[in-house]
C-alpha cells in the first residue's frame, strides 16, 4: 500500500510572523493515489454556542453560550469522500451514485468512523481522530480569522454548503462551493459530521480543550446536511445519535494533532460570587458554593414564583417559603424553569444545601409563623402515645391492639428530608 506525505506551503502567506514554519501549515498526504489536506488551526479562544450572530432560531441545546480555549490541531479541508474511504477499507462497500467518488460518504456510524481511523493511523503513522465538538465550531467559525458570519464562509447559506433549498435532494462532490475563512469546505450543509464528543447540555465552563460529557449513550453530530432547511443549518445547531446509528446524512471530516503540539495552559478565570436569573419577571438570586464540583445554590423559592411557574394556587403568603411540594413537583419546577431560561437549572440535594450550610454560604432554614402550631401537634402525638402505652395492658387481655402514633421526632426528621423542606436550585459548574 502506498503511502506519501508531502508538506506544502500555505495558498496566503501570513503578515505577521508564524507560530511554526510555513511547511506544516497545510499537510498534503496521500493513501493509495488518493489525497486529502489538513489545514493547521492555530489555538486560541472563542465563545461557543448560540452567540448573537447564531441565534435566530429558539433552540435551547446551544445555550448558554460559554468561553472555550482551543490548543492548536489540524482539521480536514473536505469530508471524507468515498474514494478515500475505498482506499482506506475497501472490503466495507459504502452506498453512494456511480460515478460520483469524490461526495462525502454517508450510511457510517460513529463506531465505523472509529474503525476508519484507527486504520488510517496504522498506514500513516499519525494520530487522526474525530474532531472534538469545540475544534469543529471553532473551524467551522473561521478560528482567529472569524468574520462572525451565521454559516461557515458567509452569510447566505446556499452560496457556502448544499441545503434543501439547492441541493436537489442529495449530497456533492466536496469542494465546490466557497470555502470559509480557514480554506475549510462544505461546514455548512452536505452531510452532518460525526464528532468525538458524548452529547451533554452545554455548562459554564473556562476550560481548556473541552472534550464532552463524561457519561450518556448519544454523540454529537455537527453541520446541516443536503436535507436541512436554511433554519436548521446555522453553525451552533447541535445534533445527537447512538454510536451505531447510520445514515445518509452523516458523514465525517478528521482531525489530527501533531505530537509534541504545546498544548494551551490557561488559568481558569474566578466566577463571580453571585449571580441572578429572571424567571417570569421574577430575579432569582444564585450564590457561588465552592467545592470539589463548584455550583451557584439560590435563595428560596418564593410561594409567588411556585405559583406562577406550576400554576398551582398556594395557601400561604406569596411572599412566604414554599413548602410542602413533593419531589416529582419539584423536578417539574425545575424543568419549566431550565426551559424558560435556557440554563441548566436542577433541584439543589440535601448534600449541596449541607455544604452550603457549613460554608455559611446560605442560613439554614428557620420556620416562621407556624412554629407554635408544629410544637403543639408534637405535644398532640405524644399525648395520644402515652394513652396508648397505658391501656396497652388492658386492651391485650381482651385481644385488641391500640395503633401506637408515630414518633414526632422520626416524624419530623422523614417530614424533613421531603416536602418540608424549602426549594433551592442549583447551577453547576464544570
Amino acid at each position: 500500500m502506498l503511502v506519501s506525505i508531502v508538506f506544502v506551503l500555505p495558498v496566503m502567506a501570513r503578515k505577521h510572523k508564524p507560530v511554526v514554519p510555513d511547511s506544516l501549515q497545510r499537510l498534503e498526504i496521500e493513501v493509495n493515489d488518493v489525497g486529502f489536506t489538513m489545514q493547521r488551526v492555530e489555538g486560541g479562544s472563542f465563545m461557543m454556542g448560540a452567540t448573537p450572530d447564531q441565534t435566530d432560531k429558539d433552540t435551547y441545546t446551544d445555550k448558554p453560550a460559554h468561553l472555550v480555549f482551543l490548543s492548536p490541531y489540524y482539521i480536514a479541508t473536505t469530508e471524507v469522500t468515498v474514494q478515500l474511504w475505498r482506499a482506506v477499507m475497501p472490503e466495507r462497500e459504502v452506498i453512494t451514485p456511480k460515478g460520483y467518488p469524490t461526495v462525502p460518504v454517508s450510511y457510517v456510524s460513529w463506531l465505523d468512523c472509529q474503525e476508519f481511523v484507527r486504520r488510517l493511523d496504522s498506514i500513516t503513522g499519525l494520530p487522526f481522530r474525530l474532531p472534538t465538538e469545540a475544534e469543529w465550531e471553532y473551524a467551522a467559525r473561521g478560528g482567529a480569522k472569524s468574520k462572525a458570519y451565521r454559516f461557515a464562509g458567509g452569510n447566505e447559506a446556499d452560496s457556502v454548503g448544499w441545503t434543501y433549498s439547492c441541493s436537489g435532494d442529495w449530497k456533492h462532490p466536496v469542494g465546490h462551493k466557497r470555502p470559509n475563512e480557514l480554506g475549510l469546505y462544505d461546514m455548512t450543509g452536505n452531510v452532518s459530521e460525526w464528532c468525538q464528543d458524548i452529547y451533554g447540555p452545554y455548562m459554564l465552563s473556562t476550560q481548556p480543550d473541552p472534550c464532552g460529557a463524561d457519561t450518556g449513550s448519544y454523540r454529537i453530530a455537527r453541520g446541516g446536511s443536503y436535507d436541512e432547511c436554511v433554519a436548521n443549518s446555522h453553525l451552533s445547531v447541535r445534533r445527537w445519535h447512538l454510536p451505531e446509528t447510520a445514515t445518509e446524512y452523516i458523514g465525517f471530516r478528521m482531525a489530527l494533532t501533531l505530537p509534541n503540539e504545546p498544548m494551551q495552559q490557561v488559568e481558569p478565570e474566578e466566577p463571580p460570587l453571585t449571580r441572578s436569573v429572571r424567571i417570569k419577571g421574577r430575579k432569582l438570586r444564585f450564590v457561588y458554593v465552592p467545592a470539589e464540583q463548584p455550583y451557584y445554590i439560590s435563595e428560596e423559592v418564593e410561594c409567588g414564583l411556585w405559583k406562577k411557574i406550576m400554576r398551582k394556587d398556594s395557601p400561604d403568603n406569596l411572599k412566604s417559603v414554599a413548602l410542602g411540594m413533593s419531589k416529582s413537583d419539584r423536578t417539574r419546577f425545575a424543568e419549566y424553569c431550565s426551559r424558560i431560561t435556557e440554563k441548566a437549572l436542577f433541584v439543589a440535594s440535601a448534600e449541596q444545601i449541607v455544604l452550603a450550610e457549613q460554608q455559611h454560604i446560605i442560613e439554614p432554614f428557620k420556620p416562621e409563623g407556624n412554629h407554635k402550631r408544629k410544637k403543639e401537634s408534637i405535644r398532640s402525638i405524644q399525648r395520644k402515645r402515652r394513652v396508648a402505652r397505658k391501656l396497652s395492658p388492658w386492651t391485650e387481655m381482651i385481644g385488641i391492639r391500640l395503633p401506637e402514633p408515630d414518633d414526632p421526632v422520626l416524624l419530623h426528621f422523614k417530614k424533613a428530608d421531603d416536602e418540608s423542606r424549602p426549594l433551592r436550585l442549583v447551577i453547576p459548574i464544570r
